[in-house]
């Protein structure tokens, strides 16, 4: 009975093994489009995160500019931390994100902050290969604006400049 026992564990100890192996996934490197600490511009952060497809890279990437990076003192969160305040469906190469209407009333005001705010995704979600164009959507309805500045009915390509 014991060499059974023993056995058992071998084997499961090198399937374990074998299939952590087997299942460990590449990581690669993206950029996320942080606001600088004087809220001017639009600062890159390289992070890793797991190579899968661009829909799922995009979801993560977004979670990331929500959690933010608030123990680094040169950059600033302009994305408020609310769970789940933003999704993305990936199309034809274009980021479809949907903006919550919590996000919205969380975010701090002012043209240069949309803008800065807008453009970190925007940056951030095209340096997944097989994104090139984001559209954005408040509460999965298209509308005019997103806080009363940047018209949200256009396809955004990326700026790094700003």
């Amino acid at each position: 009975m014991k060499k059974i026992i023993f056995a058992l564990i071998l084997v499961i100890g090198f399937s374990t093994v074998f299939f952590s192996f087997n299942s460990r996934q590449t990581m690669v490197g993206v950029k996320l489009y942080f606001v600088d600490s004087q809220m001017l511009r639009l600062l890159p952060v390289e992070v890793y995160i797991s190579d899968t497809n661009p829909q799922k890279k995009a979801q993560t990437v977004l979670n990331e500019l929500i959690r933010g990076r608030d123990d680094n003192p040169k950059i600033r969160r302009t994305i408020p931390d609310i769970h789940g305040c933003m999704t993305v469906k990936v199309k034809n190469e274009t980021a479809y994100v949907n903006i919550s209407k919590k996000m919205a009333e969380a975010h701090p005001d002012g043209r240069e902050l949309e803008l800065l705010t807008i453009y970190s995704i925007v940056n951030s979600l095209t340096g997944i290969e097989g994104i090139s164009t984001v559209r954005f959507t408040v509460d999965h309805e298209i509308t005019k604006d997103f806080m009363g500045y940047i018209d949200m009915r256009e396809t955004f390509i990326p700026d790094y400049f700003i």
